[in-house]
């Protein structure tokens, strides 16, 4: 329903009953709230977070393997509707917002700023960059793809290489 447009607030436990085919008391068993049900469909679409393959790895193949997790599902028309869908009515719905920073967003950040670090430990990236910036760089333009809804040309390897490649270069230490 969400992929269709619908809003999280707009829809009702009823109406989600409804087009799932179940009884609304089915629904009522299992979810008292809204909220409750949208953490469970938000824990379905969570999908494990990917851990770079080999520490000795360089920083762009590791990077490669966090990023091209998330270009896959900001390609997966399911989860990136709920996740417009949330940021979108994020006010509404706290602690939902909250739950999806803290068990997605936060770990997956920490995990690219670890690789980042490292690059910075091996020489592949300046010492005086800010990593926090960096990362941010490497995620937001996947994050304006799934906001704009423009995803259906997007290739999640494809992709992710350029954008490492484009962020990196810019923070590489200058040549001697």
């Amino acid at each position: 329903m969400v992929a269709s447009g619908a809003t999280l607030s707009g829809l009702s436990l009823v109406t989600i009953a409804k087009q799932a085919g179940v009884s609304r008391n089915s629904v009522y068993r299992r979810w008292k709230t809204k909220d409750e049900l949208y953490l469970d469909v938000l824990e379905a679409i969570n999908e494990p977070r990917p851990l770079p393959a080999d520490s000795d790895a360089d920083t762009r193949a590791d990077l490669a393997v966090l990023l091209r997790a998330l270009a896959e599902r900001v390609v997966d028309e399911r989860a990136s509707s709920m996740l417009r869908a949330l940021n979108a009515e994020a006010a509404t719905f706290p602690r939902l917002h909250s739950r999806y920073f803290e068990e997605i967003v936060t770990p997956r950040r920490s995990a690219m700023n670890r690789v980042l670090r490292r690059g910075v430990e091996r020489g592949e990236i300046r010492p005086d960059i800010d990593l926090d910036l960096v990362s941010e760089l490497l995620v937001s333009p996947l994050l304006a793809r799934m906001a704009s809804g423009s995803t259906d040309q997007l290739d999640p390897e494809r992709a992710s290489r350029r954008i490492i490649d484009l962020v990196l270069d810019g923070a590489a230490p200058a040549p001697n």
